[in-house]
């Protein structure tokens, strides 16, 4: 059997680490997986030593895999990935640098001469726009999407809440929480309640959960009325297909990316036309978008660059 290790943040939350999660838990056929935490969720030193720690690993182990598959956004997540693909370079072992980041295009301008830095890696980027925004500033990519985890899926016996939205994710300030906030306090008074993950949160008409397990984010995704995703930029949003394949409708900012039909988009920080959208909120048929993110679709991509990689 071929090996292939996943570098990144595991074991955590975000988008990045569940990507890492479902592509380790479900390899293409032929491989057998590991994963590698290059990141802890602490402070600055431990962020370091937990680089260290990975540099340490690849150092002495990175020969006994077929590829190293590194997972990167920008900024100082690029920097350590970096780092860690010489590492796996020198021991003359195949990598891949996985660019999961909705800015990568702006940071990656600001480094002169980040097509070299790459040049002995095999880049992949999620969608077709991301190829051709990054593809003339750091070389050649490879177009793969992100995966669905198998374990979302609609249940038809679970009836949706009329009046539930529903916001997932951490409260970074490009996520728009503040903002949905605001959508959630105007539409209090017509019954509607906001359901956020990821804040504590709480007043009328907005219930802050905190982080909650993956039983309770499909229940949430199984009942809501529709998703928001008020994001100032993404890469591919998994709670996107995530809600999706639970027959959640979902209303998406302007700003993201290659948003598919069958995704409702509004205006980013427009809070009327938001208002609107959710009150004329409907089901649409994301069946043929959802397919082309199912693990096994999304597998046959991987074992096709994984192949090609090891037959160069």
């Amino acid at each position: 059997m071929r090996r292939v290790l996943h570098v990144g943040p595991c074991n955590t939350l975000g988008g990045m680490a569940k990507v890492i999660e479902i592509l380790s838990q479900n390899p293409p056929h032929g491989w057998n997986t590991d994963i590698l935490d290059s990141h802890s969720k602490g402070n600055i030193l431990t962020k370091l030593l937990a680089w260290r720690k990975a540099q340490k690993y690849l150092k002495i182990h990175a020969g006994e895999f077929d590829i190293i598959h590194i997972h990167s956004a920008a900024g100082w997540s690029y920097k350590r990935k970096l780092g860690l693909a010489r590492i796996a370079i020198k021991q003359k072992t195949q990598v891949i640098f996985h660019i999961h980041s909705g800015q990568f295009d702006q940071f990656a301008k600001q480094r002169n001469n980040i097509k070299n830095e790459l040049q002995s890696t095999n880049i992949v980027v999620l969608s077709n726009y991301w190829q051709e925004k990054l593809q003339p500033i750091i070389g050649d990519c490879t177009i793969i999407n992100n995966p669905i985890d198998p374990n979302i899926t609609n249940d038809d016996s679970i009836s949706r809440k009329p009046k539930q939205l529903l916001l997932l994710g951490r409260p970074d300030p490009v996520k728009g929480h503040s903002f949905a906030f605001d959508i959630a306090r105007r539409l209090q008074k017509e019954g509607w309640e906001l359901v956020a993950t990821g804040t504590e949160h709480s007043e009328a008409g907005i219930k802050g959960l905190g982080w909650v397990s993956e039983q309770e984010k499909l229940r949430l995704l199984q009942e809501s009325t529709a998703m928001l995703i008020p994001s100032k930029f993404e890469g591919q949003p998994l709670v996107m297909l995530e809600a999706l394949a639970a027959g959640c409708p979902v209303i998406a900012s302007d700003k993201i990316p290659e948003l598919p039909p069958c995704v409702t988009s509004a205006t980013h920080e427009d809070l009327d036309e938001w208002v609107k959208a959710i009150n004329s909120v409907m089901q649409t048929d994301y069946l043929e978008y959802i397919n082309a993110h199912q693990i096994g679709h999304i597998n046959q991509k991987w074992s096709q660059i994984y192949a090609d990689i090891i037959d160069n």
